[in-house]
């Protein structure tokens, strides 16, 4: 009968309570294989946290080798409207500087010398005329008087007429010359601010005209008036190139060159702005614009001082004698002038310089005067020489925590080796630097006065004793952090640490995914999967003991039970 089991019903012994504490005792090696894991799981982490620390510590320490710590520099003016300074090296030159400016650099600029669009015609239809803007339209009101107007039917010299012939009380002109109209009160003295437009108006010939939000004025006679912003021949820069009205000719295909950069241009598809986008873009360096109230192109070099801007050499079209660039008028840009500390006079190209005051950057802002100063930040240096010292001294607190009795890392000889070499090394002598100062104690850092075998020893700094060293001999303090010779302290705890924390070191390897401390808890896992599987096959064969033993105590009691029934019958 394999596989039954009565539970005690025959034999009276509770088989089941006895299986279950005997695979409690059988499954204790189980219970302390899984406390060992939870230890090594622990340690893991412990070491992961004692390797995160160690590695900020360690970035302290190479912020030494970047020369970071010692580049920290303050830079002041008497007067930050002429000039402003900053340090732009890791070694500046530090003082006092006495700076006059006599003149700022400015750009070369050039401007078409006339205007681009042709003059229009006043005696044709003002859809025909030439005006570059379509008129529409519709009604117009000046002073009140509504005039009704038909730009396809309607000259410019009629519709003036009308105005004049009108109550509006106003006079106006259109002059061939400048390509503009004016309009001004008829009655001499009269200075009442002409009123144009309605709410009721619907066409913009006053908008076109120029004169409609143009400033007024009093002229000659005494009498307000006003002339168009622009001339009415002026071009749009929207338009294509080969439908404007350019007062030198159409623009032709291929390219022109500014600077020897080459343009090209396709009246066909371009538009002035088009253009001018592309000029911006080049390597001209220029910056170009287009100018709607002048009606002509201007070009302002990216670079200051006084060189001019080359137009045309190399070019095959007509567009920059066709915008009046190829005979532009150039105002040709200045050189900066300044003296230092009353020196010669020098010129710069530019309001910014950094050639004039070694590894100071300065900035021209006005003509005047102004004494720059440049200074060490010694504030600056402390204060990163303080993180460094807080960060060691936590460093080395953990570290001792988790190697201390009750931590997950008590008695870690490799971590225990980690802080005997930071506190060993740190105030070691710093080899191959020159100067009095030969190790950290010598420029103020100890372990302070007070000593307390209880507690760990911190680093202190003697702020007073670090500021005369550096005063004393600045580079020498700098060479006990770091050096060329790589022998400074901030040199020596990076390289050690780095081998330790590293991607290659023995912490990582300890801690990461499938590192040593996982693969140990990967052999206990084994271990306890394998005694699992002995002790399933150990409490199967229990319970068939017991089985046997249930069926052995039925068959007794039968037996006794024939005996019994035999002893009766006699």
């Amino acid at each position: 009968m394999a596989g039954f089991t009565a539970g005690g019903l025959i034999s009276g012994l509770d088989s089941n309570s006895i299986i279950s504490q005997l695979m409690a005792i059988e499954r204790q090696p189980i219970t302390r294989m899984n406390t060992q894991i939870s230890a090594l799981k622990s340690q893991q982490q412990a070491v992961r946290d004692v390797r995160t620390q160690l590695m900020t510590l360690r970035n302290r320490a190479q912020d030494f080798r970047l020369n970071n710590i010692f580049s920290s520099f303050q830079t002041s003016t008497s007067d930050a409207s002429v000039a402003t300074a900053t340090a732009s090296s890791s070694n500046p030159v530090t003082g006092t500087f006495d700076l006059n400016v006599t003149q700022l650099a400015t750009a070369t600029a050039a401007t078409s010398s006339s205007v681009l669009g042709a003059v229009i015609n006043p005696a044709a239809s003002l859809s025909a005329s030439g005006i570059t803007t379509s008129i529409q339209d519709g009604s117009f009101s000046i002073n009140g008087t509504q005039f009704t107007l038909a730009a396809g039917t309607q000259t410019l010299n009629q519709v003036l007429t009308a105005i004049n012939s009108s109550a509006a009380g106003v006079t106006a002109t259109y002059d061939a010359v400048s390509d503009k109209v004016t309009i001004a009160n008829t009655a001499p003295g009269n200075v009442s601010v002409i009123n144009f437009g309605a709410s009721a108006d619907t066409s913009n010939f006053l908008s076109v005209l120029g004169v409609k939000g143009s400033t007024q004025s009093t002229n000659g006679s005494g009498s307000t008036s006003v002339t168009s912003s622009s001339h009415l021949g002026a071009l749009s820069p929207s338009v294509k190139l080969n439908t404007l009205n350019f007062a030198s000719g159409a623009v032709t295909s291929e390219s022109f060159t500014i600077n020897g950069v080459t343009i090209s241009v396709d009246p066909t598809t371009d538009s002035m702005s088009d253009v001018i986008g592309r000029i911006n873009a080049s390597d001209a360096g220029v910056t170009a614009s287009f100018d709607t109230t002048t009606d002509g192109v201007r070009i302002v070099s990216k670079t200051l001082g006084s060189r001019t801007v080359n137009f045309g050499a190399g070019g095959t079209n007509n567009f920059l004698k066709v915008t009046h660039l190829d005979d532009a008028t150039q105002t040709a840009g200045k050189d900066a002038q300044f003296t230092v500390n009353g020196g010669a006079a020098q010129t710069r190209n530019s309001n910014e310089f950094s050639d004039a005051i070694a590894g100071v950057t300065v900035r021209l802002l006005s003509v005047g005067t102004s004494t720059l100063s440049i200074n060490s930040d010694d504030t600056a240096i402390i204060e990163s020489v303080k993180k460094f010292l807080d960060e060691f001294n936590t460093t080395t607190d953990k570290l001792r925590a988790a190697t201390a009795t009750g931590g997950d890392l008590k008695s870690d000889s490799s971590i225990s080796t980690v802080e005997s070499y930071l506190r060993s090394n740190v105030f070691a002598n710093v080899s191959g630097v020159s100067g009095t100062f030969k190790n950290l104690i010598d420029i103020g850092i100890s372990t302070g006065q007070d000593f307390n075998s209880s507690t760990t020893p911190k680093l202190e700094l003697d702020e007073e004793k670090f500021r005369k060293a550096l005063l004393d001999d600045r580079t020498n303090v700098q060479d006990l952090f770091a050096n060329t010779g790589k022998t400074g302290i901030g040199d020596l705890l990076y390289d050690y640490l780095d081998t330790a924390v590293g991607t290659t070191g023995f912490l990582n390897e300890r801690s990461k995914a499938n590192g040593t401390i996982d693969r140990q808890v990967q052999e206990v896992n084994d271990r306890i999967t394998s005694m699992e599987s002995r002790l399933v096959l150990r409490e199967s064969r229990l319970r068939q003991q017991f089985t046997q033993l249930e069926q052995m105590s039925a068959g007794f009691q039968n037996q006794a039970s024939a005996i019994s029934r035999l002893s009766t019958i006699r």
